[in-house]
């Protein structure tokens, strides 16, 4: 299983990816701290799920999560922006607000990892 974190926060890039692997020991995680370089990743070795911080470096994840959504790859934003600022067609995706809990964090893992199994 490979996991995208999409984070330009170190700290928390680290703290989802400590929790995915507390969780899933055996899982590849990738972090990208912008659009340009997730894309690059998304182009790559096939993903499993993907959790996805709106605000990044070189501006916002909804591109992103579109074609996550082409390529059928489950994701949740995990974010402080206001989900009225998202397009229409991914308003009412999954989402975890900023501050987040770990167990948050572990509760949306555990649905998408089911979300990719079925």
């Amino acid at each position: 299983m490979r996991v995208l974190i999409v984070e330009d926060e170190p700290v928390i890039a680290l703290e989802i990816e400590a929790i995915v692997l507390d969780r899933l020991p055996s899982v590849e995680t990738v972090v990208a701290c912008s659009v340009r370089d997730a894309l690059k990743i998304v182009d790559g070795a096939p993903l499993d799920l993907a959790f996805l911080d709106i605000d990044v470096t070189d501006g916002k994840t909804y591109s992103l999560a579109l074609e996550l959504r082409l390529k059928h790859v489950p994701f949740v934003f995990v974010s402080g922006a206001d989900r009225g600022e998202a397009p229409d067609e991914l308003k009412l995706e999954r989402r975890v607000p900023k501050p987040f809990r770990p167990e948050s964090i572990a509760r949306e893992l555990d649905a998408l990892a089911r979300k990719d199994e079925s």
